[in-house]
C-alpha cells in the first residue's frame, strides 16, 4: 500500500515542478514566447549571456608621465583613452605627472586606441597618441602619419610632452609635417 502512494507522490511532485522548468528561459525570451525558427533558417541564434556583463574582457594598463618642454611635470593633465571612438577611461596627472588608466581592451579586435592628453593651461596644445590603429582606419588615412605612435605591451608606461603651439609647430616642421 505505501508503494503506490509514493508513486503517486512523486507523480504529482514531477508534474507540479513541471511548469517551473519551463518559466527558466534565455534571456530576450518570456515563457511560451520562445523564438521561432522561420522555414529554410538553421536554428535561432545561440544568446550570449555574460556578453553586456563585461564577465570575458580584459583591462589594460595605460600609465606614464606628462611633461613639459623642460622636462618638468604637469599635474592635473586630463588622460583620456578612447576605443574606436568611444571614451572608456579617464584619468587625471598628480603632482608629478603620473597617470595611471585601466580600460577594457581585446588584442584580438580590429579596433582603434587613442590617448587624449589635454593640460589645464590652455596656452599647451592637447596631445594624441595612437596606441593602435584599426584596418579600416590604416586604409582610408584617417589618422594622419604625423601623429605619434606607440605599442601597448605590459609593463609599458608612456612619457608624453605637452608643447605650447610655438614648439608644437617647430616639432611639426621637424616631422615634415606642416604644409
Amino acid at each position: 500500500m505505501m508503494r503506490p502512494n509514493l508513486r503517486l507522490v512523486v507523480f504529482f511532485a514531477t508534474f507540479s515542478l513541471a511548469p517551473a522548468f519551463s518559466l527558466a528561459a534565455p534571456p530576450g525570451t518570456t515563457p511560451g514566447n520562445e523564438p521561432s525558427v522561420s522555414p529554410g533558417s538553421q536554428s535561432p541564434p545561440r544568446v550570449q549571456e555574460f556578453q553586456g556583463l563585461g564577465i570575458d574582457r580584459r583591462l589594460a594598463v595605460y600609465s606614464g608621465n606628462v611633461l613639459d618642454v623642460n622636462d618638468r611635470p604637469i599635474a592635473g593633465v586630463q588622460v583620456k583613452v578612447f576605443l574606436d571612438g568611444q571614451l572608456a577611461g579617464t584619468s587625471v596627472t598628480d603632482g608629478v605627472g603620473y597617470y595611471d588608466l585601466k580600460s577594457p581592451y581585446d588584442a584580438a579586435a580590429d579596433i582603434t586606441v587613442l590617448l587624449w592628453f589635454v593640460s589645464p593651461d590652455r596656452s599647451l596644445t592637447p596631445k594624441e597618441l595612437v596606441i593602435r590603429e584599426s584596418k579600416v582606419s590604416r586604409e582610408n588615412g584617417l589618422i594622419s602619419p604625423c601623429v605619434p605612435r606607440a605599442d601597448l605591451t605590459p609593463g609599458r608606461q608612456f612619457r608624453v610632452y605637452l608643447f605650447d603651439s610655438q614648439s608644437r609647430n617647430k616639432e611639426l616642421a621637424e616631422l615634415n609635417c606642416l604644409p
